[in-house]
């Protein structure tokens, strides 16, 4: 057997010299390969187009979206589609075809690093210089080749059938080239103990170590097979659900996705996953989790054009580049729950306002949006400063004030409060008092100054809201009697009750910081409870939200009133054009 191995092992480094030019996976290129061909006859056309015509190319039509990054990112991930995927890289505008998998059982791709599998089947990530956290079958990033590059990878799965028939676990991987490897080793040292061993038995000298890296990723079957090493040097890997799939769709652990899978390796964001689609399809999956799908037609238009509008201003200019994509698919940026998460009706409105955006003086528009303004939106100055000039305070006269969290209180004590400072770094010891200093025109506090044994400290703007995690900036603070009114100027003032006369039935008294609670009539002309418990700070507040921008309680009010899509957008944003 010794002498049949060294026969193949000859053989097929002498096949190589004859087939170095071939670099694609059976000698097949994909069908997705082709479509290069009409690309760069859309290139040759889009130089001869008018000035008029190529400007319209300026927004994208793909987008990227982080689905596992830094903070979240994994060591795995698991991939599939009803008729089957295929998996590769793109390298020089061709896309190299690694593992065409015609069925629907999944695969996992996973990073080639320090695992251990326990008995249980479960597959752990560990530290080497933390040692070992469990007792199973120990894996790492350390390998052995075997013999020179293949032309193709049939050429090396065939030596890989020959070398499995000795019981030597040998695999196919792709590094600057098709090659067969063997061994999943922990260091250095293991790898090259194994190296002699081979060397004598297959009677050759062609065997090398090959080191770890933090590109490589390994490909197994769910059985835990290993079907291919990836090198990651030579293009990052994707997934693609073949053309057959109908609807064009693939799994991502578990979850259904349009368009394809980007794998990424960083040392600060180790797996990242990217998926790559048409932004119109990314909207399908966006706009049913920022409005719901049931709200009237044009305010979802408005909601859609809102959220392509942030995703273009996004596209290649985001703090996420660094890691290869967009946007985030939560809140960060935009909610986006994939295929899954797509609803008729919101797709509906993408279709029907598809490439629209809102434009200000000829540029993409900073868009923002929130649930309820309390009757009025927010100067973007009251929030966060500066000047835009269409991020202005205006009237909300729509909104349903029977809607999700649009009138709220919360009550907070001293001691609630000296802890919420403490864990900010702030101590002022105990508090004395919480006062809202300022309003701004819309209503909204704009300095908060909340005042302790041993100082004081002052919030202001957004501040004012985030210190204490309040719905909205919209609020009034009641605290040992004192409530907040609407003075004859029409500014809001603090009125201390505390040792102030007042007429009652019983006649005329004096009230004191006792625990008692009167009912006055506050700064929006409606009664008020007013406590007058020296420890407790009540916030009655209206809205959800920032402020800035559009209100989507509001949009649906106005599209409830007959307002179009449109229509909404510039009320919500000043002097802005939809185009």
């Amino acid at each position: 057997m010794i002498k049949k191995l060294s026969s193949v092992i000859f053989t097929f480094s002498e096949k190589l010299k004859a087939f170095r030019s071939f670099s694609v996976f059976g000698n097949k290129v994909p069908n997705r390969v082709k479509r290069y061909k009409v690309i760069v006859l859309a290139v040759a056309l889009f130089v001869l187009l008018p000035e008029t015509i190529a400007a319209a190319a300026q927004y994208p039509d793909t987008v990227r979206i982080g689905l596992k990054s830094f903070g979240n990112s994994v060591s795995s991930v698991s991939v599939s589609a009803v008729k089957g995927i295929e998996i590769g890289f793109h390298n020089n505008n061709a896309f190299i075809l690694l593992i065409d998998q015609k069925d629907s059982q999944p695969l996992v791709i996973r990073k080639d690093s320090y695992f251990v599998r326990t008995g249980q089947g479960q597959v752990i990530e560990y530290s080497p210089t933390e040692g070992v956290p469990y007792e199973g079958e120990i894996i790492g990033p350390w390998h052995i080749k075997i013999g020179d590059n293949a032309p193709d990878f049939m050429t090396a799965q065939s030596l890989v059938e020959v070398l499995m028939k000795s019981e030597i676990k040998a695999y196919v991987a792709y590094e600057n080239g098709w090659q067969v490897w063997t061994g999943f080793y922990t260091d250095q040292k293991s790898a090259e103990a194994r190296v002699s061993q081979l060397k004598e038995i297959l009677n050759t000298v062609n065997i090398s170590v090959i080191p770890e890296t933090s590109q490589r990723l390994a490909i197994y079957d769910t059985s835990f097979n290993i079907l291919m090493v990836y090198g990651g040097t030579n293009g990052y890997m994707q997934v693609y659900p073949k053309q057959e799939n109908n609807p064009n769709v693939m799994f991502i652990n578990g979850k259904r996705y349009r368009g394809y899978l980007e794998i990424r390796r960083y040392s600060d964001s180790d797996l990242t996953l990217i998926n790559v689609l048409d932004i119109e399809k990314y909207l399908y999956g966006v706009v049913p989790y920022e409005i719901e799908p049931d709200a009237p037609m044009e305010a979802i238009k408005a909601q859609a054009v809102a959220a392509r509008t942030y995703a273009y201003r996004n596209i290649g200019t985001s703090v996420y580049q660094k890691w290869g994509f967009d946007m985030l698919d939560t809140v960060e940026s935009q909610v986006y729950k994939g295929y899954d998460g797509e609803r008729t009706a919101t797709s509906q409105a993408v279709d029907e306002t598809k490439g629209k955006k809102m434009l200000y003086i000829g540029k993409l528009a900073q868009v923002f949006y929130f649930a309820s303004s309390g009757g009025m939106t927010a100067n973007v100055k009251e929030v966060w400063g500066g000047e835009i000039e269409y991020l202005l305070s205006v009237p909300d006269p729509y909104e349903s004030e029977t809607s999700y969290n649009y009138i709220w209180e919360k009550v907070l004590t001293g001691e609630e409060i000296k802890k919420i400072l403490f864990i900010s770094n702030v101590e002022i010891g105990d508090i004395l008092s919480v006062s809202a200093e300022e309003y701004s025109p819309s209503g909204r506090v704009t300095k908060l100054r909340i005042t302790g044994t041993q100082g004081s400290i002052t919030y202001y703007n957004e501040d004012t809201r985030t210190i204490f995690n309040l719905n909205s900036q919209k609020y009034t603070i009641q605290s040992a009697g004192n409530v907040v009114v609407k003075a004859a100027d029409g500014s809001l003032k603090t009125l201390a009750l505390d040792g102030r006369y007042v007429a009652s039935a019983g006649g005329i008294g004096t009230l004191s910081a006792a625990n008692i609670t009167l009912s006055v009539v506050g700064a929006d002309n409606k009664v008020q409870k007013a406590n007058m418990s020296s420890d407790k700070y009540v916030f009655n507040g209206k809205g959800w939200g920032h402020g800035v921008g559009m209100s989507q309680e509001g949009a649906k009010g106005f599209a409830r009133n007959g307002y179009n899509y449109e229509q909404i957008l510039k009320h919500y944003f000043t002097g802005i054009t939809v185009e």
